[in-house]
């Protein structure tokens, strides 16, 4: 993963945040936490497996390492954060800087934008997952019992730095669920980062889709990662330009996750994984119905299985998923609308589909 790092610029209403993958690009945090009062929140994992590369990008402002995993994501744990930042005396035109995967971040930015009312937030995303989805678009949310983020805002962070050399310690699972998302957004809007993933199929299943899922990659330069993540982070960027606040066009990301929130609880899935179950099962019924090509529906089916994502699944039982998908943030005036392929590149909106046609749809 050598080489120049590549910048993107988010758009979100009338701030724009600065989005740098590649490797190294941690140590711009030493520049910016500089610039003013700054507190880090850290992923305990990711402190010790990098403990030198951390220390010298946040040097001696307070940081408070906690755990990786939805554990992270509750009302216990945003008040601990609260009363951490108070006796930092972090004040309104402070800094807080997020370290480490999806979840992490999700809490961290919720945080930066209640505490004082807002401050400044950045984003330093550890893993695959978070490199393409959590660290952009400016949502941040916590869970509340079985339900998956329906507390949460808008504050998008001002400056991602995704160091693609932080990656190079991640299990081949968080691999798996962060090339979930990556499908997701080549699917909406990238049909060249598509074929580009396609192209390196047999590759993906060698490094990725195959064996002990808690090993590490052996190699991470094998494959062009900081270029895809970049293409995905881009067209992210794009739709969340379109419409910040998700009234419209940005809808679009929720593909695969009408489901696949669902289903995370139940059984027992990574987000990745979830959301990979949920896309399988969009194109299924969207190919069914004539929306897609049945080409394109086995041309998706095909790539997440390469990547080692599950594709099928023994349906969960009806009512535990009824409740949780009418109970979905995302849901309009008691109707639960899905996004499904139309081909690759491009997605419907408000499609409606009942929960017995997706569970269907969930057993192949």
């Amino acid at each position: 993963m050598a080489g120049k790092s590549r910048e993107i610029i988010i758009k979100f209403g009338a701030s724009r945040g600065r989005y740098l993958c590649g490797a190294g690009t941690l140590g711009r945090l030493s520049r910016i936490r500089s610039t003013r009062p700054a507190a880090a929140l850290v992923d305990a994992a990711v402190a010790r497996r990098h403990g030198r590369a951390i220390a010298e990008a946040l040097g001696d402002i307070p940081r408070l390492s906690r755990p990786a995993g939805e554990s992270i994501k509750t009302m216990a744990e945003l008040e601990r954060t609260y009363r951490w930042l108070a006796r930092t005396g972090l004040p309104r035109d402070g800094l807080l800087i997020g370290v480490g995967g999806g979840t992490l971040l999700d809490m961290a930015g919720l945080a930066a934008s209640t505490w004082g009312r807002g401050v400044a937030f950045v984003a330093a995303p550890t893993t695959l997952l978070a490199a393409v989805d959590a660290a952009v678009g400016g949502k941040t949310a916590i869970n509340l019992d079985r339900l998956k983020n329906p507390i949460g805002t808008f504050h998008p962070a001002e400056f991602i730095a995704a160091d693609t050399t932080l990656m190079a310690t991640l299990p081949r699972r968080e691999w798996r669920n962060g090339l979930a998302e990556m499908i997701k957004t080549a699917i909406i809007g990238s049909p060249a980062l598509f074929r580009g993933l396609e192209a390196r199929a047999s590759q993906l299943m060698a490094d990725i889709g195959t064996g002990d899922r808690r090993r590490p990659l052996a190699d991470t330069t094998a494959l062009p990662w900081r270029d895809w993540i970049a293409e995905a982070v881009g067209v992210k960027a794009r739709v969340v330009a379109s419409d910040p606040l998700e009234a419209g066009p940005r809808q679009a990301l929720n593909l695969g996750h009408t489901l696949g929130h669902a289903l995370e609880p139940l059984l027992g899935l990574g987000h990745g994984e979830a959301v990979s179950l949920g896309m399988a099962v969009a194109v299924r019924i969207a190919a069914a119905r004539g929306l897609c090509t049945g080409r394109c529906a086995v041309r998706v089916v095909e790539l997440l299985s390469a990547c080692g994502l599950p594709v099928t699944a023994a349906p969960p039982p009806r009512a535990e998923v009824v409740r949780l998908v009418v109970r979905d943030k995302k849901n309009r005036a008691g109707e639960v609308r899905w996004v499904l392929p139309a081909r690759i590149g491009k997605v419907e909106l408000d499609q409606p589909v009942t929960v017995d046609d997706a569970l269907a749809a969930l057993a192949g």
